[in-house]
């Protein structure tokens, strides 16, 4: 009797992986000046979750960059955290776009 095999979901929090790179690498520049320490970062992970876990589906999170049900419901959402680098800011825009360069079937989606 043939047994089905189980099927793996990999589940990123993408800003999450995305934050913890960019404050633990150096800040890393391409050859015309744009910040990609982050991007390497997201990267490396993601790489390296493909290989251990080898999913059969990946699905990546992202914040919305507007406000979100949290900003109206709690006024003092986020209110003490300082304003992002714009290096950071500059990765996140491009993050969404990456896995698309690793040869993967993948769709992203703003939750």
């Amino acid at each position: 009797m043939k047994q089905n095999k189980e099927q793996i979901l990999l589940l990123l929090d993408t800003h999450a992986l995305i934050h913890r790179a960019y404050h633990a690498l150096p800040p890393f520049r391409s050859k015309s000046g744009e910040p990609t320490g982050a991007l390497y970062g997201l990267s490396s992970m993601f790489l390296k979750a493909l290989n251990d876990f080898k999913p059969d589906y990946v699905v990546a999170a992202f914040d919305r960059p507007e406000p979100t049900f949290r900003h109206i419901a709690f006024k003092t959402y986020k209110a003490q955290r300082p304003k992002a680098d714009d290096d950071l800011i500059a990765q996140l825009k491009r993050a969404r776009y990456s896995p698309g360069f690793w040869g993967t079937n993948f769709r992203c989606r703003w939750v």
